[in-house]
């Protein structure tokens, strides 16, 4: 058996057995995309990989949307920012060998979704990120990432683009010609929401309806620009993130953060329903439960083995962390010199700080959504990462 057809093998029987994690579907029509100004900042930390690939290249070009999740170093590295600016600080990367374990400005010790998305395509990681003013007008033959730490869909951070302007700016760099045709035939959009516009709610179903609403918006607004399919992210447990765990001494998930979560990801599985072959719903809130909270007995199990306490926790001067920014509140932050405490193995940990994913959580996260990613985009090439 050629090592092809045993991929291909691998891939359907993976959808057998794991069906449940994806869902093809059509978003509605509607909703309004328009863009929120913020300001330009410098990195000097990044290079571009100029031209555009062959006309023999099968590898398509990937454009990322969202906010922490996927954002590979969009946000300012500017330290006046405080938590904010975090990402680009140690201990941020310390597991990243592909970047000399140095911080790159993603929301983890190592690499992010976007990068192991990008590995699934045929990329080496992510695609550069934008950096706004900055982009030099040559298309990467990766992509474009235009996802921004503490975005959302509504309210934002001053200076902090909204999803609905991270379309726009592709939209804007079509309308240059600086992405074109080529760029967009097979192509594939992430949108990686992770639930920032809940930050201070927990129980609003208006709020709820408002954020699918624009997800769905945003994502019949890439179809419509050309992008040919788009992937879309169910929120993740909230429940089973240090920020609400931790109330229960890290020992077991919040059922009222996690219920929550569930209500967003039912409405937006509503949202996006239809006969459109071109929108595949990944299911990260059931993976990434099944991995933190494994039922008795299941293979997930032993994977990781710090699944609810996170590697990079806040030292919290008096008080609880409500407000937390990465890792606590009461001055302490991951990230921010004598604030926090580390662990000594982030290989063995699901989470990095109070709401992101380590490096190997997001590697458990993608393997076990690869089967059904390659199936959806024809992918047959089985990527080991």
């Amino acid at each position: 058996m050629t090592m092809k057809l045993f991929a291909l093998c691998f891939v359907v029987l993976f959808l057998l057995l794991n069906g449940r994690v994806a869902e093809s579907s059509r978003p509605a029509a509607g909703g309004d995309v328009s863009p929120s100004r913020r300001h330009r900042h410098d990195h000097g930390r990044h290079r571009r990989h100029h031209g555009r690939p062959t006309a023999a290249d099968p590898r398509p070009k990937l454009f990322v949307f969202g906010d922490d999740f996927a954002d590979n170093g969009n946000v300012a590295s500017d330290p006046s920012l405080g938590a904010a600016s975090r990402s680009w600080r140690y201990p941020f990367g310390m597991s990243d060998a592909a970047h000399g374990r140095k911080p790159t400005g993603r929301f983890s010790d190592g690499l992010v979704q976007s990068d192991f998305l990008a590995k699934i395509i045929g990329h080496r990681a992510s695609p550069p990120a934008y950096l706004g003013d900055e982009w030099d007008d040559v298309m990467d033959p990766a992509g474009m990432n235009f996802a921004f730490g503490d975005s959302g869909v509504l309210d934002v951070p001053s200076g902090v683009p909204r999803l609905g302007k991270q379309v726009q700016q592709l939209a804007s760099l079509i309308k240059a010609g600086v992405v074109d045709d080529r760029d967009l035939k097979g192509s594939v959009a992430l949108v990686a929401y992770s639930g920032n516009d809940y930050s201070n709610s927990t129980n609003d179903d208006e709020l709820v309806t408002k954020v699918v609403e624009e997800i769905g918006s945003a994502a019949w607004r890439l179809l419509d620009l050309g992008v040919s399919k788009v992937l879309v992210n169910t929120v993740p447990p909230f429940g089973c993130s240090p920020w609400l765990s931790r109330l229960h001494n890290y020992s077991s998930c919040d059922d009222g953060g996690n219920a929550f979560a569930d209500r967003h990801n039912a409405a937006l599985r509503d949202r996006l329903a239809g006969e459109d072959d071109d929108v595949l719903l990944l299911d990260v809130n059931s993976i990434m439960t099944d991995l933190v909270a494994p039922k008795p007995g299941s293979a997930l199990a032993p994977r990781l083995t710090e699944r609810l306490r996170p590697c990079c926790e806040a030292v919290i001067a008096g008080g609880d962390d409500e407000d937390a920014e990465g890792g606590g509140g009461g001055g302490g932050y991951c990230g921010l010199d004598d604030g926090y405490t580390l662990c000594d193995h982030p290989e063995e940990y699901f989470f990095w700080d109070v709401v992101h994913p380590t490096q190997a959580g997001w590697r458990a996260v993608m393997q076990l959504l690869q089967g059904p990613i390659m199936a959806f985009l024809g992918i047959s090439n089985l990527e080991h990462f």
